[in-house]
């Protein structure tokens, strides 16, 4: 029996805050489980953590594919949705999770063969090589699970069911905390299994929750989707996931990468640097709760009331959701600086790492609200259609200034890891210039794809 029509949109009038501070609370829970792992990596040896601190940015680059497609599809159902069309969100849907989970095989595959010459090609050697491969590897077995569960999520988001991927978020971070324990301290040290044990929890996590979210949205939304739903996605969503979801793609890949580009520079600063790094960034993650909600949130408004004919509505929902975002990020950066010498003892007790550490995230003070605006901004004009002027402006300009300043700032006056850092800066402010400036054109106004 074929799966009941989604339900018309409901979303015009919720408010921001309604939307967003589920996607916070579960953005902080995900952003927990990195960090939980960086925890445990931290009890194996500095030079485990050190050696995935390191990968991260790899395997974020190729998750990216998967969670901007899946924004991508959750946009285009949602779209059609405010058009009060939901047989056609219906098929999207179906598409989408097929597409996600082969594309998080593909990927997994790839992960699994590369990983290796990636650490090489990094600069990474001897053990902190040895534990990035690893690492990389294990999660390449997951990525179908983990493809399946940003289907769902977006799926969810779509609805305005943020709540749900809360609650899906928690079961994932407990689960992960109990394996890692498990793994790393089971009782007579049965397991002891060091940094295999820590990427094996992270993808046993992703699959519970898998699991869970299939058996929970097939009883309580009735959802079932068939292969004719897959066939009308392919035929109706297709061209504009393409529209919207390839170019999505290309500034956040293109960011991971940067970053990649980055972590490369810093390996070549030495162990200290390298780890204060590391640390730093995984604290640095805490700001960009308070900017992924309210941003997250005004894509869920902005792809409904897009739809709904309602532009000038998306504008206003769209600048409350930015101040929100850039105060917020500006609030929590600043308390994450000033609480660091204490927080930072959590990953390590190096002298020098704490100092470096300490320093850098002072810094991420300056970068956090430029960034805050950009998610916004990005977010927004990917769900109203126009996906193309972040995705090449963007990656254009992290590419020529942004690496130019970052590399003059290290190598040519001085300032190591730090320049590094202050560039980064300096790049995101650059880029929310140039993001505000095409927002306040209005030239994304009459992109929708129910209108088309």
């Amino acid at each position: 029996m074929s799966s009941p029509e989604p339900r018309p949109s409901l979303l015009h009038d919720r408010s921001l805050f309604s939307l967003a501070w589920p996607v916070s609370l579960t953005l902080a829970v995900g952003i927990a489980q990195p960090a939980l792992d960086m925890f445990f990596l931290a009890r194996v040896s500095d030079q485990a953590a050190a050696g995935v601190g390191a990968m991260i940015p790899v395997f974020a680059a190729l998750t990216i594919v998967l969670n901007t497609l899946g924004q991508a599809g959750a946009a285009v159902a949602g779209q059609f949705l405010g058009a009060r069309k939901p047989r056609l969100a219906r098929a999207t849907y179906a598409f989408l999770q097929t597409a996600l989970v082969a594309i998080g095989i593909v990927l997994g595959i790839a992960m699994v063969a590369l990983a290796a010459p990636v650490a090489t090609a990094m600069g990474l050697t001897g053990e902190i090589r040895w534990h990035a491969t690893l690492f990389l590897r294990i999660l390449g077995c997951g990525m179908g699970a983990r493809a399946l569960w940003t289907s769902m999520i977006n799926i969810l988001a779509s609805q305005g069911l943020t709540s749900w991927n809360l609650w899906g978020s928690v079961l994932a971070l407990g689960s992960n905390a109990a394996l890692n324990t498990l793994f790393l301290f089971g009782p007579h040290s049965i397991f002891d299994l060091g940094t295999f044990g820590v990427a094996l929890a992270t993808v046993l996590s992703w699959s519970i929750v898998s699991v869970v979210f299939l058996f929970a949205i097939s009883r309580r939304l009735d959802y079932h989707p068939l292969w004719r739903d897959v066939a009308l996605g392919w035929k109706r969503s297709l061209t504009p996931l393409i529209r919207i979801g390839l170019p999505a793609t290309v500034e956040p890949i293109s960011y991971q990468l940067f970053q990649v580009a980055l972590a490369s520079q810093v390996v070549r600063q030495g162990d200290t640097a390298l780890k204060a790094r590391v640390y730093a960034m995984t604290l640095a993650n805490i700001p960009v709760i308070f900017s992924y909600g309210p941003g997250f949130a005004a894509q869920i408004l902005t792809a409904h009331l897009v739809g709904g004919n309602r532009e000038d509505e998306a504008d206003r929902r769209l600048r409350k959701a930015a101040a929100w975002a850039c105060g917020g990020a500006l609030i929590a950066s600043g308390a994450v600086a000033a609480t660091a010498p204490w927080s930072l003892r959590g990953f390590t007790s190096d002298l020098a790492v704490l100092a470096l550490g300490v320093h850098l995230l002072w810094i991420d003070v300056i970068l956090q609200p430029a960034k805050a605006l950009n998610i916004a901004i990005t977010f927004s004009l990917r769900a109203a259609g126009d996906s193309k002027f972040p995705a090449w402006v963007g990656s254009t300009l992290m590419w020529t200034s942004g690496l130019g300043l970052a590399l003059w700032l290290c190598r040519g006056v001085g300032w190591g890891v730090a320049g590094i850092w202050v560039g980064m800066a300096l790049d995101e402010w650059i880029r929310a210039v140039f993001n505000s400036w095409r927002w306040n054109s209005d030239r994304w106004r009459g992109l929708g794809v129910a209108r088309a």
